[in-house]
């Protein structure tokens, strides 16, 4: 499923975590790093990988934080324009596997998928707990 949206975006040269990316920085605003990775569910790593080549396309610009490692993210003028291409796009890619999958079907899949990402949430959060913090080598 991801390689259909992955090739209708790649003329674009955007792939599907980076068409989220700016969708998520647009609907919020400007926004924190770590708290867009928990929104869209990825890693830093993932995110920041992605983030990047945003960045140098001049379609994301992030700044500091309130604190010294805090990166907020802000979609720039030319990301909006990228949007405006990129969602139609996307959009019409849905509704294509609406059709092909049927109403209740895709009803069916958008709701299985609406809870597995709950799932994941709530194990990620666990985990997340559950991990020992290290502790700083500093004297």
């Amino acid at each position: 499923m991801s390689k259909v949206y992955a090739g209708a975006l790649a003329g674009l040269g955007l792939t599907p975590t980076q068409l989220a990316i700016l969708v998520a920085t647009r609907l919020h605003g400007s926004l924190p790093l770590s708290r867009l990775a928990r929104g869209l569910g990825l890693d830093r790593t993932t995110l920041y990988r992605a983030v990047r080549p945003l960045e140098r396309r001049d379609c994301l610009r992030t700044l500091k934080g309130r604190t010294e490692r805090e990166r907020v993210a802000t979609v720039t003028p030319k990301g909006e324009r990228v949007l405006q291409v990129a969602l139609p796009i996307w959009e019409e890619t849905q509704q294509r596997f609406r059709t092909a999958l049927g109403d209740r079907t895709w009803l069916t899949l958008a709701s299985a998928t609406r809870q597995v990402l709950a799932a994941a949430q709530v194990l990620s959060s666990s985990h997340e707990r559950a991990r020992p913090r290290r502790r700083s080598s500093r004297a």
